[in-house]
């Protein structure tokens, strides 16, 4: 079953998604980042939060 987001967290995993190595994690509101971390979608990195796995299979429409 597919998690549901609200629309600011989908974009904000879009956003973290196109991110390179070395980037600067563009800024997530609080709120959203809590969201997307109770989803398993993200994890904590230095200051922010990158996306991880979980998150790039969400995106894909992977997620079962």
């Amino acid at each position: 079953m597919s998690k549901s987001l609200s629309p600011e967290a989908v974009e904000a995993l879009r956003r973290l998604n196109e991110v390179g190595v070395g980037q600067t994690t563009p800024e997530v509101a609080p709120s959203v980042v809590a969201e997307l971390l109770a989803s398993g979608l993200v994890a904590e990195a230095g200051s922010g939060v990158e996306i991880n796995c979980s998150g790039r299979q969400y995106l894909s429409g992977d997620c079962d």
